[in-house]
């Protein structure tokens, strides 16, 4: 009898327990963390891939930022227009894209203060503006390539030991009618690049070329396509590219193999005819993509999983629709989280995982249009910049590789309840054991 009104007493006691553990998991279950915002001009945004260092492109500065604090931990202001920027895995090197030049650091991580034209060095005049998504880093920070200009692809080895002005590229593409996007491998090996509209042009061993060089393969022409973004796998085997409509069909195409092709390949696969997209990410491996969608019936996201694969004509692995167009994609280097970006005056930032799950609900609510968006490599921080004159935030999603939560900043919790409720229960189990035999020692 006393056994039994012991057990009630204290399943009296843990129920209640529980639900407020309950509740708690609840809260901390729905990121992301904001770290910091900073109410800047914010052409485009990137994290390292390491997440602990930001570059920023704002009007004439380039601003370089730890995880922790919105106060950069130096900057650097020029006369140009800076439009886009790159940084490499670690940080410790970044490239700018201006009205007519290319920008380069080294040692950004131990760089601190502000001034004018404080870059190692600045390439020679490229004839126009380096836009967002024409401008490339390789992880290590010693190769680049760029684009945007209108006729070519530029590219410089060695990027970290040269310095001073008017910097000569490396090697230069033939020209074409317009680059509108370009592409690295991780190790600066392999550039691909959207070109002439409804082409893709690809290089290999770039680290080695000079002079004016053509590219090894370039894709069939998609009449009626016009090109907007393109990502590439590390090991540059992968390449997907996604088309808005110009006079035709909009598609994403996917080309498998693609260090060993030549001539005009076709591509692997393609997917989503007569829908407009605006963004496309790739994971490492090139197994996993996603694009941006802005309409016309449909706005949101497409996800392609296994892509490398696919064959033919095929249907996404999951869409998931938007409250508006879909501005920008990011994917992490797994795969595994996702998150994409509106463009409207209250925009909203989507995070997904790779079954299509959405993991912040509801979704984290800007009041500016988005311009940009990026993920580190384990998915851990998504940087968001919105539009000029506006505002760069850096996000703590809450998640990681492995769908472990990211500790950073204030108090963090595990997502999974089980996780957190068993040192409870394995507590309440204790209690309960020690109390029986407590009764029964007693009742002897």
């Amino acid at each position: 009898m006393k056994l039994m009104t012991t057990c009630k007493l204290m399943l009296k006691v843990l129920v209640p327990l529980a639900l407020i553990v309950m509740m708690v998991s609840t809260v901390y279950a729905a990121p992301p963390t904001q770290l910091w915002s900073d109410a800047v001009d914010t052409n485009d945004i990137a994290p390292s891939k390491d997440g602990n260092y930001v570059a920023v492109a704002s009007g004439n500065q380039l601003r370089f930022y730890g995880r922790s604090s919105a106060t950069p931990l130096w900057t650097s202001r020029s006369q140009d227009e800076f439009s886009s920027v790159a940084i490499s895995a670690d940080g410790d090197c970044v490239a700018v894209g201006g009205m007519s030049n290319v920008y380069f650091w080294k040692n950004a991580r131990t760089l601190t203060g502000s001034g004018i034209d404080t870059q190692t060095w600045v390439s020679v005049s490229l004839g126009g503006s380096i836009d967002r998504r024409c401008i490339d880093i390789s992880d290590d920070g010693n190769y680049v390539a760029a684009c945007g200009t209108g006729t070519n692809v530029f590219y410089w080895a060695n990027a970290k030991g040269k310095s001073g002005t008017n910097i000569a590229t490396t090697w230069t593409s033939p020209v074409f009618n317009n680059v509108e996007a370009v592409a690295l491998s991780s190790n600066g090996d392999f550039v691909s690049a959207a070109v002439d509209n409804d082409k893709v042009a690809y290089w290999k061993n770039a680290r080695s070329l000079t002079n004016t060089q053509s590219p090894n393969w370039v894709s069939p022409a998609f009449t009626g396509e016009f090109f907007v973004d393109i990502a590439v796998s590390d090991d540059g085997n992968y390449i997907a590219v996604a088309g808005t409509a110009s006079a035709g069909p909009s598609t994403v195409y996917y080309w498998a193999g693609a260090t060993s092709l030549s001539g005009n390949p076709s591509p692997t696969w393609s997917s989503g005819i007569d829908i407009f997209f605006s963004s496309i990410d790739i994971s490492s491996d090139g197994n996993s993509v996603i694009a941006g969608v802005e309409g016309p019936s449909f706005v949101g996201v497409h996800f392609w999983a296994g892509a490398k694969g696919l064959s033919g004509t095929v249907n996404p692995t999951w869409t998931f629709p938007t409250t508006d167009a879909v501005r920008d994609v990011a994917i992490n280097s797994a795969g595994d989280f996702m998150a994409a970006a509106n463009d409207v005056s209250v925009s909203r930032v989507y995070f997904f995982d790779a079954k299509g799950n959405l993991l912040w609900s509801p979704p984290f609510q800007l009041d500016n249009p988005v311009s940009a968006i990026s993920l580190s490599g384990d998915g851990g921080t998504l940087a968001v910049g919105t539009s000029a004159r506006s505002t760069g935030y850096l996000l703590s999603t809450g998640f990681s590789s492995g769908n472990l939560p990211n500790p950073v900043g204030g108090v963090v919790l595990p997502t999974n309840t089980l996780a957190i409720l068993t040192p409870y229960l394995a507590l309440a189990g204790l209690i309960v054991a020690v109390s029986a035999v407590v009764v029964v020692k007693k009742r002897r």
